[in-house]
């Protein structure tokens, strides 16, 4: 049998009016608050998960059921919830990959070409569910995590050379040795955080298309979207953030079922 220890909750004793007014707790631990947060009534988890079981189905299937078509009217219920629900909390920018990917495959129920609209869907629904699985693993970009955090991160996913990932943020191989250590000073701040955040943002699109040396080469490649300039050359660049990020949200829409 499994024992949960509860701690013991503070009474108000233990606690000073001052910080009592902070905590937006003048009139007492009786009266209602917002603490703890109320936990989010989508379980990305949980849509990652019956994504891939609807695609399996469709394979299976020659017709769309209408089982399906009502699946998706609910998906597109449970983004809206992500979107009002935790602003702030879930990388924009998924949000939107998953509703391009939503509109695609609602697009597509309606198509005359059955085959052609199996193929569709079942594109935008692996498209989708690569969305929520990352957001069901947090990703890099909460802005409560810190550019430290996030240089880690870039560490440890992108999988290749410290060498490369320091060339690719602008800092010496020592530099970003020093960011990602335990027992080193304070990590990237001012401009150098603003960039590590940026990279990892576009990063995060690119790691389901591309390996991890793949992604930074993706940095170094000129792009006609970009009036042939190298993303590289546009990180130092805030207004070009969001063009970098949308490019890289189009090479993980080109990887689906």
């Amino acid at each position: 049998m499994n024992t949960t220890i509860l701690e013991k909750s503070p009474s108000t004793e233990d606690i000073s009016s001052e910080d009592a007014g902070a905590r937006g707790l003048e009139g007492g631990w009786d009266d209602p608050i917002d603490w703890p947060p109320r936990p989010l009534r989508v379980d990305p988890t949980a849509i990652e998960q019956e994504l891939a079981e609807k695609n399996l189905q469709l394979a299976r299937e020659t017709e769309i059921s209408e089982d399906l078509r009502l699946y998706l009217k609910q998906l597109a219920d449970d983004i809206s919830a992500l979107t009002s629900e935790a602003p702030g909390e879930v990388d924009p920018y998924l949000l939107l990959s998953a509703q391009s990917a939503l509109i695609g495959a609602l697009r597509a129920i309606d198509s005359p070409d059955a085959a052609a609209a199996r193929r569709e869907i079942r594109t935008r629904l692996e498209q989708m569910r690569h969305v929520f699985r990352d957001i069901a693993e947090g990703g890099p970009l909460y802005e409560e995590r810190s550019a430290r955090d996030i240089a880690r991160w870039l560490a440890a996913v992108l999988d290749t050379s410290q060498a490369s990932l320091a060339e690719l943020l602008g800092v010496s191989a020592r530099t970003f040795q020093r960011w990602i250590s335990e027992a080193g000073p304070g990590g990237p701040q001012g401009e150098d955080a603003r960039r590590v955040r940026v990279v990892a943002r576009i990063a995060n699109h690119l790691r389901h298309a591309l390996s991890g040396p793949g992604v930074v080469r993706w940095f170094g490649q000129p792009y006609p979207q970009l009036d042939g300039q190298r993303p590289l050359d546009l990180l130092d660049d805030p207004r070009a953030a969001d063009l970098l990020t949308t490019l890289a949200a189009g090479a993980r829409s080109h990887t689906g079922a």
